[in-house]
């Protein structure tokens, strides 16, 4: 067997597409703009469902980076496991089809060792196109559960995977091999194929991981508010009424010579961030009224341990 002349190698073009990529935007630039925009999707997420917008903030580009590192640990981690395994496979696989691996390979019959080719190419596609239709199908359904949320465009991203890897079988070992050089055009399709084809996995993988970041932001605004009673609670002093609604209880000071004149007790702290306090009543009737004070030389906020 032999792969015919004119074939397009795979790593080729990824190398050409990624110089491409590469001559648009510098490595680290986009490294950095993925991360932050990953950490802006969970902050973004998780500001929302605690009835906040996350401009209130006021993070800064490295703040939105280090946010996203955690959101990248697992799918980085998953991403480079499978790679080494499919690079383990793809091995195999090469070996066995060009007769070089395998206890009885070069005695294994050539049409026995092509028609096993040809099922595992349709293996591949047919789990790719299932893939596809479940992906795409997943994408729109509503009220889906997180595990469908990111297993939708999960889906896609397998089914790029799989149907290009069994095209690649197919050109590679299973169609006739042309009768002559092919044209100048004709390898210009090929390579804008796969570079459109790499695109469309770059793609597909942007999409699953924001998804993850936004299931991310969604579990961490509940870890939130599942904590709320066990956050530090607040006292705030301020020399002039601040206008805090019940169920925050306000206490007027009467002591003589006193820089503060109000009390308000019942709050709990959420977060600091960008010389605001987030708070919230301590009252569970209440719990979802966030409260939010700016840093003054005027106010004294006081923060006691739960249970303390």
């Amino acid at each position: 067997m032999t792969t015919g002349p004119g074939a397009v190698d795979p790593a080729r073009s990824l190398q050409t597409t990624l110089r491409g990529i590469a001559s648009v935007a510098a490595p680290t630039t986009l490294v950095s703009a993925l991360l932050y925009y990953f950490g802006w999707v969970r902050t973004s997420r998780e500001a929302y469902l605690l009835g906040l917008d996350d401009s209130l903030f006021g993070y800064s580009t490295q703040d939105y980076v280090l946010r996203s590192i955690s959101s990248m640990y697992w799918p980085l981690s998953v991403g480079l496991v499978a790679c080494m395994v499919g690079s383990f496979l793809h091995i195999t696989v090469i070996g066995w089809a060009a007769g070089t691996t395998g206890p009885d390979s070069r005695a294994e019959p050539e049409e026995r060792r092509l028609r096993l080719l040809r099922l595992l190419a349709a293996v591949l596609a047919g789990i790719g196109v299932v893939s596809l239709a479940v992906g795409m199908t997943g994408a729109f359904i509503e009220n889906r559960s997180s595990l469908l949320y990111v297993a939708a465009p999960l889906g896609v991203t397998v089914s790029i995977i799989l149907i290009s890897y069994a095209v690649h079988l197919h050109h590679r070992f299973l169609r006739p091999s042309p009768g002559g050089e092919p044209t100048q055009e004709l390898r210009s399709l090929r390579l804008f194929i796969s570079s459109s084809v790499i695109v469309l996995l770059f793609l597909s993988l942007f999409w699953t991981v924001s998804r993850y970041a936004a299931v991310k932001g969604v579990d961490l605004a509940e870890e939130v508010e599942r904590q709320l009673p066990s956050r530090p609670s607040v006292t705030v002093y301020s020399p002039k009424r601040l206008q805090l609604q019940p169920p925050v209880v306000e206490t007027e000071l009467t002591q003589e010579n006193s820089s503060y004149r109000f009390a308000y007790t019942g709050l709990k702290l959420l977060f600091r961030s960008e010389h605001k306090f987030f708070l919230r009543p301590s009252d569970p009737a209440a719990s979802d009224v966030n409260i939010v004070i700016a840093e003054s030389p005027e106010l004294r906020l006081e923060f006691v341990r739960t249970g303390s």
